[in-house]
């Protein structure tokens, strides 16, 4: 797949609208992970070393077209004055006149406080397009959103990727369009509900089909297994059983846990205890894989040489619940420098997981997208990549 850059324009003294996705988690007013924001930093400085004033148009949560004081990117733009060491200009209106102030970067304030954002509406990206001469799209993360500032804003406007939304496209396309075999899935996370369609895709994709987080317990409970009292989803048994069924017809090996960490609470307790599967007791919680079921994996990904990943394997956010997500992620790590396999981590909690690992440099790829990358695995076009290039895959 070729991509036309914008670095290949002349772009001195343009005002460029650029999209990102700084959808990013926030503590009092204090961003907690700025990996998103910190992908976008690339894009940022080649902008700026090409002479362009650049508005960035971005988004927080889900406002619903209100205006919502906790949602508002003026801290995301003190956020991004200490990454890039430049001043930042918070602002909020459509017809604001960058041209009269001094500053060469621009924040618009949350555009889904904008109702047309999310209805995609024409008029609304047309508005919009009058703030700035170029537009360049570099939010791959919400690039499965058909709305108006994603796929609306390319018809009027001379529109380009930025650098992190072309290198996520241009390496998840050679993963997914030139795979080497064995190909190996690792999915985790907490819901079945919300991988349906990414399980079924995988089945006619790949060669194992690993299974962790909350989401083995539907499948567990599916297969009669003891699960005590952990979180699963009842209305998902018969889907799970159809997804065993369809794996077994096109011979693909589907990997479950035979045995888990556990406690009575969630949190941190040193209480958390190993237990293969029969031994679970009535108010016991799966937390984790166990010691047996992440040997299995290490097992089942030693001659892949193409992996897939979303989801983390366990509660990561307490200890010692992160344990074999943080194994397979160093082990991954490891198969991509010694083995030369292929390794692509995708989705924000995986993201997370990683970063607790130190792995986050050492993979083939890593995906700044949630859903957008689930869709992408699930064979879907995303819309502002449709509206760009006229379509997402190759």
């Amino acid at each position: 797949m070729q991509i036309k850059s914008f670095q290949d324009e002349n772009l001195k003294n343009k005002i460029v609208l650029l999209r990102t996705d700084y959808n990013v988690p926030t503590n009092d007013k204090v961003v907690v992970d700025t990996t998103r924001i910190d992908e976008s930093i690339p894009t940022i400085n080649a902008l700026l070393k090409m002479g362009a004033k650049i508005i960035i148009i971005t988004h927080r949560g889900r406002p619903k077209g209100q205006i919502d004081i906790s949602l508002s990117m003026e801290p995301i733009a003190k956020e991004l004055e200490k990454k890039i060491n430049r001043n930042v200009k918070f602002i909020n209106r459509l017809d604001e006149d960058i041209t009269r102030h001094e500053e060469e970067i621009f924040l618009f304030e949350n555009i889904r406080f904008f109702p047309q954002e999310e209805l995609n509406d024409n008029r609304f990206a047309e508005e919009l397009s009058k703030m700035g001469q170029v537009y360049v799209n570099d939010a791959f993360a919400a690039s499965h959103r058909k709305h108006a500032s994603l796929s609306g804003l390319p018809k009027f406007l001379p529109s380009f990727f930025g650098l992190c939304m072309e290198k996520e496209i241009l390496a998840l396309d050679d993963v997914f369009s030139h795979p080497t075999n064995p190909v190996v899935a690792i999915i985790g996370g907490s819901k079945v509900s919300t991988k349906i369609q990414l399980l079924e895709s995988l089945i006619r994709n790949v060669d194992k089909i690993i299974i962790g987080g909350a989401m083995a317990n539907t499948f567990l409970r599916a297969t009669s297994n003891n699960i005590g009292s952990s979180l699963y989803e009842a209305s998902c048994i018969d889907i799970a059983n159809d997804i065993i069924n369809s794996a077994k017809k096109e011979n693909v090996k589907l990997v479950l846990p035979i045995d888990a960490k556990v406690s009575k609470k969630l949190g941190d307790y040193p209480s958390a205890k190993n237990k293969i599967l029969d031994e679970i007791e009535i108010d016991d919680m799966i937390l984790d894989l166990g010691i047996e079921s992440s040997r299995i994996i290490m097992d089942e990904i030693s001659d892949a040489n193409t992996v897939i990943w979303n989801g983390p394997l366990g509660a990561i956010e307490y200890k010692p619940f992160d344990q074999s997500t943080v194994a397979v992620a160093k082990e991954l790590a490891l198969r991509c420098k010694d083995k030369n396999s292929k390794v692509v981590v995708g989705g924000g909690d995986t993201i997370y997981g990683i970063n607790i690992a130190g792995t986050y440099e050492d993979y083939t790829h890593v995906s700044t997208g949630g859903g957008a990358f689930l869709q992408w695995l699930e064979g879907k076009d995303l819309p502002a990549v449709e509206a760009k290039i006229g379509r997402a895959h190759v």
